[in-house]
């Protein structure tokens, strides 16, 4: 960058007062002690972190202590709920699954006294 655009991004130029106006003081400061490098880079990282916040934490160990530093329980039982909804009820839903437990259920209450008795007729 050449000195004319960084001293665009300081305090008084045009830049910073759009900067100033979008972003607040503290972003716009901050843009422009990243102009003062000269790098565009750090310049557009700036901007980036101004306009979308800085860069979310990606760990899940992180994530997951915060959740417990915060909420002890619903951590545990967040993670149980889903656990229990992506396995169990997407298992539950097979239409496989499904007929097997109904014919375990028919042959439970007398179905196979039931089909004997028909069988019976049947001669």
């Amino acid at each position: 960058m050449d000195t004319t655009t960084v001293n665009r991004y300081q305090p008084g130029g045009d830049i910073y007062a759009k900067l100033l106006a979008q972003y607040g003081q503290g972003n716009a400061d901050a843009i422009a002690q990243a102009a003062r490098s000269g790098d565009e880079s750090q310049v557009n990282a700036a901007i980036v972190n101004a306009k979308y916040g800085p860069a979310l934490d990606t760990s899940t160990l992180d994530a997951f202590g915060n959740q417990l530093a915060t909420d002890p329980l619903g951590a545990p039982l967040a993670g149980l709920n889903n656990i229990v909804g992506n396995t169990v009820f997407s298992f539950l839903q097979s239409p496989w699954v499904l007929g097997a437990v109904a014919l375990g259920l028919f042959f439970f209450f007398g179905g196979a006294d039931y089909l004997r008795r028909k069988l019976a007729n049947l001669k």
